[in-house]
């Protein structure tokens, strides 16, 4: 049991090990297969070439006796010996004649004149008018018998019976099947060197994939890649694993900017606090004036970094994937109502326009995006507090809702009359911790997460979001969502381009 429980270890250690054992047996059982069929086939044809010819003797030497045969004298027997013994010594065979009771009447061997073999299975059939082929097993070899009927006018005159040793035959054979295993040997030797060379070959990078895998897990250092020279199914696990790689250092390096740019941000309004109370604490607060200052700051930076927080632990929970219900049926017209009027107040402190309207008549129906409601509204939210603040005083924000693709999806247009957005800028707006106007930004109070948290939550439900910006004009952000129809009676019934 142990030494079968090493040799189990050892095959499964290794994928290499278990190659070589699987190409050894395949190959091993193949040429056992293919060497037992041959050896087979090759008994079957000597065998029945042996038939053949000791059938063709038997008729030769018929046609030579048939008349002695039928002549009871001793001349004839006398005859029929002298063509037994020839043809015996010729061909190397052992012959008997056999009249028609079953005596013997010539044998080229010992057998006595007269003896009755009638009883014998190979005689009785061809006494019966049979062309018996028997073969019968003896001390040093097996013998085949051919039993040839000699008839005339109907009636069996006698038998030849011709038989010869398989001796030569089994030898050849044995001789074969020693070469065969030779030839068996050879091949498993040559197998078990390819087999070898070829399981290092297929698992060496399997190998290194494997080292670099445990490295990393042990140290986290990914800072090499795996050589890949191949281009079969190894080759193609090896690119991956570098694309897993490099997957792993676009993630290391995006965290390690998130918390850079975390720390940044929360250490900017935490000084900016330190400052304020050192001012306060410094006679600040005997002044009314300037300590109502200093407290509205204080106020403000109080609510940046309580604005920062917030974001930091919303993109915490949408990477995490813990959050809440994401499968209810949202009314998309009362979210993007409910989105306006709270972003309104201070839309109407800078003097703007803010419009909702749905294009298109929809009768008493309504969209119904699948979803997380508040999660949702967080994003137009988002959106809608870009397009104020961006906007200048007197300027107008529009909010549109449409259907696509059969009503399949729905898009919401967030619409301002602002400065636009840079060309430069337009690739990395949804980026984390990413302004456009970094100076704006940070007077405004802009966490630089906004963009985000709105683009993971749309992800979220399935949807996109684009932006198309005009310099000076304005911007456009499109946000696609899937959606469907409720006859349910959610909501009021809307007008095409109807305003509220």
């Amino acid at each position: 049991m142990g030494f079968l429980k090493k040799i189990y270890r050892w095959l499964f250690r290794s994928l290499a090990n278990q190659l070589l054992v699987t190409y050894l047996m395949v190959i091993t059982i193949a040429l056992v297969a293919v060497s037992v069929w041959a050896l087979f086939m090759i008994k079957a044809e000597s065998v029945n070439n042996l038939r053949n010819s000791l059938e063709v003797e038997a008729v030769n030497l018929a046609l030579e006796i048939d008349n002695d045969l039928a002549l009871d004298s001793g001349k004839a027997r006398a005859r029929v010996k002298t063509a037994v013994d020839r043809h015996a010594q010729k061909l190397g065979v052992s012959i008997t004649v056999v009249n028609d009771e079953g005596h013997v009447l010539a044998d080229s061997g010992v057998r006595p004149i007269g003896e009755n073999i009638a009883n014998q299975i190979e005689i009785n059939d061809a006494l019966a008018g049979i062309v018996a082929i028997y073969e019968r097993p003896a001390p040093n070899s097996n013998w085949l018998f051919i039993a040839y009927p000699v008839r005339s006018t109907g009636h069996t005159d006698g038998v030849i019976r011709v038989g010869m040793p398989l001796y030569d035959m089994e030898r050849r054979l044995n001789s074969d099947l020693y070469v065969f295993l030779r030839i068996i040997l050879a091949t498993g030797i040559v197998t078990v060197l390819i087999s070898l060379w070829l399981a290092k070959r297929v698992n060496r990078p399997v190998r290194e994939m494997s080292a670099m895998a445990k490295n990393i897990a042990l140290s986290g250092d990914i800072s090499e890649f795996v050589p890949v020279s191949r281009r079969d199914e190894i080759g193609e696990l090896g690119l991956s694993f570098n694309q897993m790689i490099g997957r792993l250092r676009e993630q290391e390096r995006l965290r390690q900017e998130f918390i850079a740019n975390a720390s940044h941000e929360l250490k900017t309004p935490t000084m900016a606090i330190g400052s304020v109370v050192e001012a306060l604490q410094a006679g600040a607060k005997d002044d009314p004036t300037l300590r109502t200052q200093f407290l509205d700051s204080l106020e403000r930076l109080v609510d940046r970094q309580s604005s920062l927080l917030q974001d930091l632990l919303d993109i915490s929970r949408l990477d995490s994937g813990l959050d809440q219900q994401w499968q209810e049926d949202v009314p998309l017209r009362q979210m993007i109502a409910d989105a306006v009027e709270t972003i309104r107040p201070q839309a109407e402190k800078k003097q703007l326009e803010l419009i909702n309207q749905v294009i298109g008549d929809f009768g008493s129906r309504e969209f119904i995006v699948p979803g997380n409601v508040l999660q949702l509204q967080r994003a137009l939210v988002n959106i809608l507090t870009n397009a104020v603040n961006y906007t200048p005083a007197g300027g107008m924000v529009t909010v549109t809702v449409r259907a696509v693709d059969e009503g399949e999806r729905v898009v919401i247009d967030v619409k301002d009359t602002g400065a636009g957005i840079e060309p430069t800028d337009l690739p990395h707006i949804f980026e984390r911790f990413y302004r456009a106007d970094k100076a704006r930004t940070r007077v405004g109070g802009g966490t630089g997460l906004g963009l985000a948290i709105t683009r993971e939550i749309i992800a979220r439900h399935h949807g996109t979001i684009k932006v198309d910006s005009v310099i000076g004009k304005g911007s456009t952000f499109s946000v696609f969502l899937p959606a469907k129809y409720s006859t349910s009676g959610i909501g009021v019934k809307l007008e095409s381009e109807a305003v509220y």
